[in-house]
């Protein structure tokens, strides 16, 4: 080829350029990319980018690397016509951002397709070239630039430094040894992939990143994508049937080592003499300004203590470019090679074994409760300067995350068993039993020299068993194998045996420490023992509680809480033991639960019991029967006033005694003074609806511990009066932590209602050969009046129509709040919403004086009275007129929400209390009585939910023009539907909007799946698969 630095180039014409865009727009496609997983550099995710036929009849896409991923990945191609085919992952290079993905032609029925071909050596400082992608989301733009730095080599004119491969982060994919070209193009976001074409309209480089500040872009030069092209090529027929396709073979060498090309300045004071400098600068021409350098080794590779700093000299060849380099590394895989490196001014003879680069990659990864592990690939064995093959935790999940092992990390045992690669902790992980708990070794690459353990609970009934995804590279998807895993153990099972292990390690010990235990408990024989008694006898019934939520169900904003718990209950002969909570402790029952006990050292799994759906408090209950005799002994209930005592009240200016926990189970106390016992929690609701303190009084102390101590407020003689509870306040789009103290009324109701409810299942348990139990007869709920209160003081009730009479009745009937309720807002669809509005000022409840919350609400009911329609006579004034009205009340389940479906990688689940709390809740089109009970409350990273926009906060109104109302008519609709067929949705969001779209089921990564807990009574989750 001719110098073109001889002769100018020739300007071309705008006619001459549009038709070359016309003509490589047809081969150009908008890439729709879905990473399933997490996997190496990449996270899960979904996003647009471009790519562009090289072969037509083979159907083969060019793209680039971080597009494709590395891991399982589902995409689709978009032509200009749109017409949309799917693409399968066909080859992606270990090192260079480059790959090829595939699709059937015979599918493409209108568009007329077109190859855009391949000039590697088309490129040249001062070339105008044309860049035809998916820019910024836009399905065609077309930006224009001229080339400015290229690589050695890749010049046709005098150029000015090289320009080495961009940098995009220190935790994830790089491109190295190769150089890159550079223009002023503006491309960002979805262009990646593009082809850079010349007037021609051949492709000379392809579009892989630009910088975030600027307008500097960056190509990729195409002379190992062409090699690689060509080898697809020989390895798949023209027009291939999915039958026909067979994996690439593609060798790639490797030393493992990173080179840089460094300017002859450097070099010389690297130690290069003069007579290498010149032969270096003879071997590159006029272009040459520096050589290779090498920049750094993989520990363990084949480079390391071979190469130093130094330019490199391989089978008598000058190497100066990393094309030449690549060349002779990829054809020489497996082979030992005589390479001549200058080493500070001295020439020497290296002996060094060229690798195989595919054998570093990873190429399957194993998924375990949410997470993937897979090891640790040459990509990020260079960014971190480790070796090759360690368990590499691409994506923590649920048992790692909760044990706090983060993203990153490099696991070295399991168990105590050394885990040097992947194969080795499946092998241990295999050997783990629901419910075990065994320490996991692991350092992150910032702390390589500082081990680090967690201890992991082994709680994953709530996933997919644990499997094994492998790349297939004729296919393009990712064969699924289970883990061979030992038989489940229930946890009643699980619990005898743990206790059978403890008992006989303390067996001799049990009786002189729980006789030890009971010495300890402090008689209050003077002044100074009581205070101390004070203290630690309310710390003997303390415990911290620690929850791992397994779904950010009903709104959760943190995947695990932490706070200090009070025994309430313990009874070792029923085996029953009840710890009371506050919901910012426990919002929701899908979870699992850790309490441990200040009185003794001893942990114990628990469930969730009972949640209040209206109060700050949630109850837990655990299997006393199942603990050490040295710490059921140990352990006490909290003790509490009498019902009707008056000293149970607590009022302004009481003295108590705020105990808790710190973060070493050490009891801690401060005598305080109630300074307000009246006020209104006020919590008011979150962007995202969760639970919040409706109705509810708080009590305020001069002094407390801050925000993250809870515990509970006693008075002089140990008796509990309130739970200092911690509050999820939503402020400025963060949630803050808020603590007051919650009255103890409402606590000693639920624990004499499951008391009640224990007692019954006993009785029903001991009944042989009769009918199953009614299903009604197991159900725990609470009657409330649906409506939200505010309180007015009496000063301004004439303002709003009260009579004269009746403030002074609510004076009289309570003198120190001198405050009336308002109605502030109603649930939807209850009772409450038919007759009350917002506005209305309750002056009775009941045929009581409403003054406070608590009496605005129903008395409580008898388990009789459950099958019956309750209502609550309320007397109100509504625009100046005293009028009764009778709503009636709802039945609110305290066991929490019980099904959480997994559908297309989104959370789909009953609507829960606080969405409906914001007024509204939708009703079907043929009967606006039923209201919709199917609402989205999560979606997941890679799913068909994120890439099609099926988010949260929206109800699922209709599959297909099918109305499903309940979960269970969502299953009935969905079921049938084949694998990769498209379905229809109509949504409905909170405010009432309805929108339509369409979903690409993908059943091969995510599969229809459920949670739900039995209806046995037992309290206990099951983990449902429908597609499996």
């Amino acid at each position: 080829m001719d110098d073109p630095s001889s002769e100018p180039l020739l300007p071309e014409t705008d006619a001459t350029w549009q038709g070359v865009v016309r003509r490589v727009s047809d081969g150009v496609v908008v890439i729709k990319t879905t990473g399933v997983r997490a996997f190496d550099t990449e996270s899960a995710g979904s996003a647009y980018a471009t790519g562009f036929v090289v072969d037509k009849a083979r159907g083969v896409v060019l793209t680039n690397r971080h597009v494709c991923r590395p891991g399982p990945v589902t995409a689709e191609a978009v032509f200009q016509n749109r017409e949309e085919v799917p693409l399968r992952a066909l080859y992606s290079d270990p090192v260079h951002d480059f790959a090829f993905m595939r699709f059937d032609p015979s599918l493409v029925k209108f568009q007329k397709v077109t190859d855009v071909p391949l000039a590697p050596d088309g490129a040249a400082v001062g070339l105008e070239v044309r860049i035809v992608g998916n820019d910024s989301g836009e399905k065609l733009s077309i930006l224009s630039a001229t080339l400015a730095r290229l690589g050695a080599f890749y010049t046709l004119v005098p150029i000015r430094p090289h320009r080495d491969a961009p940098k995009y982060g220190s935790k994830g994919y790089n491109d190295f040894n190769t150089f890159y070209i550079q223009a002023a193009s503006g491309t960002k976001g979805g262009s990646s992939g593009s082809p850079v074409v010349d007037v021609n309209g051949r492709a000379v480089a392809l579009n892989a990143g630009s910088k975030t500040k600027g307008s500097a872009a960056y190509y990729l030069p195409l002379h190992r994508v062409k090699r690689a092209l060509d080898l697809l090529r020989d390895a798949c027929p023209a027009n291939p049937g999915d039958a026909e396709w067979r994996a690439p073979i593609i060798p790639r060498g490797t030393t493992q080592t990173t080179f840089q090309y460094r300017g002859f300045d450097e070099c010389r004071r690297l130690g290069v003499s003069i007579e290498t400098e010149a032969v270096l600068r003879a071997a590159q021409g006029v272009d040459g300004t520096g050589a290779l350098v090498v920049n750094d080794t993989v520990p363990g590779g084949p480079g390391e203590g071979v190469l130093v700093v130094g330019d490199v000299l391989m089978d008598g060849v000058v190497v100066v470019d990393f094309v030449t380099l690549e060349s002779i590394l990829d054809d020489n895989v497996g082979r030992t090679l005589a390479c001549v490196v200058e080493r500070g001014g001295v020439a020497k003879t290296v002996e060094i074994l060229v690798g195989d680069l595919h054998a570093i990659t990873p190429s399957r990864m194993l998924e375990i409760a949410g997470g993937v592990v897979n090891a640790l690939s040459y990509q990020q064995a260079r960014n971190f300067q480790l070796p090759c093959g360690g368990v590499y935790v691409a994506e923590p999940g649920y048992v790692l995350g909760v044990a706090n092992v983060p993203k990153h990390a490099i696991l070295t045992s399991l168990g105590n068993t050394p885990t040097p690669d992947l194969d080795a902790f499946a092998a241990a992980y295999a050997k783990l039993k629901e419910g075990d708990r065994v320490p996991v070794s692991y350092f992150v690459h910032a702390e390589r020299h500082r081990r680090k353990t967690a201890l992991l609970r082994i709680r994953a009934r709530w996933y997919r068993p644990a499997a094994f995804y492998e790349r297939n590279a004729a296919t393009g998807l990712w064969d699924r194998t289970p883990l061979a895993l030992p038989e489940e153990e229930d946890e009643e099972k699980a619990s005898k045996r743990r206790k059978v292990e403890e008992d006989d390690d303390d067996d001799d010990d049990d009786d002189d420490a729980a006789a030890a235990a009971a010495d300890d408990e402090i008689e209050p024989v003077d002044a100074d023992a009581e205070k101390v008694a004070v203290v630690v006898e309310p710390s003997l019934a303390l415990v911290t509680v620690d929850v791992a939520t397994v779904a950010l169900a009903d709104g959760v904003y943190s995947r695990s809480f932490e706070g200090n718990g009070t025994v309430v209950h313990h009874d070792p002969k029923s085996g029953l033991g009840l710890v009371l909570v506050d919901r910012n402790t426990v919002p929701v029952a899908s979870c699992d639960v850790l309490v441990s006990f200040a009185a003794y050292p001893h942990e114990v799994a628990a469930k969730v019991e009972y949640l209040h759906p209206t109060h700050n408090f949630g109850i837990v209950s655990y299997d006393a029967g199942a603990m050490p005799r040295a710490a059921c002994a140990a352990v006490k209930t909290i003790r509490t006033h009498e019902a009707g005592d008056p000293e149970a009240a607590i009022r302004r200016g009481d003295e108590v005694v705020l105990v808790g926990l710190s973060g070493s189970l050490r009891p801690m106390a401060r005598v305080s003074a109630v300074t307000d016992a009246t006020s209104s929690a006020d919590i008011p609701s979150a962007d995202i609806p969760r639970f919040r303190a409706v109705n509810e009084e708080v009590v305020s102390l001069d002094t407390d511990f801050g925000y993250a101590f809870g515990g509970v407020l006693t008075d002089a003689t140990g008796r509990a009066k309130a739970l200092w509870a911690s509050y999820a306040k939503p402020a400025d789009g963060e949630v803050r932590d808020l603590v007051r103290g919650m009255p103890w009324a409402p606590v000693s109701d639920a624990v004499t209602q499951i008391l009640e409810w224990k007692r019954r299942e006993r009785e029903t348990s001991r009944k042989e050969e009769e009918e199953e139990e009614d299903e009604s007869s197991r159900r725990r709920v609470v009657y409330l009046l649906d409506a939200e209160f505010g309180s007015m003081p009496l000063a301004k009730a004439a303002d709003h129509g009260v009579p004269s009479a009746w403030i002074e009745t609510l004076l009289r009937a309570d003198p120190v709040r001198r405050q009336a309720l308002t109605v502030a807002s109603t649930v939807a669809c209850t009772g409450a919403d038919d007759v009350l509005k917002g506005g209305d000022v309750v002056l009775e409840a009941g045929g009581r004086a409403a003054t406070t919350f608590r009496a605005s609400g129903p008395e409580k009911k008898t388990d009789e009275e459950t099958d019956a329609k309750l209502a609550l006579p309320l007397k109100i004034v509504r625009d100046g007129v005293v009028v009764d009205v009778l709503p009636t009340l709802s039945a609110e389940s305290v066991a929490g929400t019980g099904r959480l479906l997994h559908w297309a990688g989104c959370q789909i689940q009953p609507t829960h209390r606080p969405v409906v709390e914001l007024g509204f809740r939708p009703t079907t089109e043929t009967d606006p009585r039923v209201p919709l009970d199917v609402f989205i409350s999560r979606w997941y990273h890679g799913s068909p939910a994120q890439r099609y926009g099926l988010y949260a906060l929206n109800w699922i109104a209709s599959v297909n023009d099918v109305e499903t109302p309940t979960i269970d008519a969502f299953i009935e609709a969905t079921r049938g539907l084949p694998d990769g067929s498209f379905v229809r949705l109509k949504l409905i969001g909170l405010t009432g909007r309805p929108k339509v779209l369409t979903l690409k089921l993908d059943r091969n990564y995510w599969p229809t799946w459920e949670l739900r807990r039995r209806d046995d009574g037992s309290g206990e989750w099951e983990r449902v698969t429908y597609d499996d």
